[in-house]
């Protein structure tokens, strides 16, 4: 591992930077939409979300900030073969 992959596992999530799902976008080559998918259901550290109802009908939204950690766990996960 790195000296910064070691300080990173060492700082609390909170300390960490956040970046939205376009910048994870931009990095991974993937539309926006997509990366929304991955981390739709992906709670623990490193994920802020903020859930804004819908208001007169329309659909709610949700706003997610991701962490360099959550990216890397979630990233780890969509590298793994599939099982058929």
């Amino acid at each position: 591992m790195s000296s910064s992959s070691d300080a990173l596992t060492a700082m609390p999530a909170f300390q960490e930077m956040h970046y939205p799902p376009r910048y994870w976008a931009a990095r991974w080559g993937f539309k926006e939409k997509k990366i929304r998918e991955w981390f739709r259901h992906e709670y623990g550290p490193g994920i802020l979300r903020e859930e804004h109802t819908g208001r007169r009908g329309r659909h709610g939204y949700l706003s997610l900030m991701i962490s360099e950690r959550a990216a890397a766990r979630v990233y780890a996960k969509k590298c793994q073969p599939s099982r058929a």
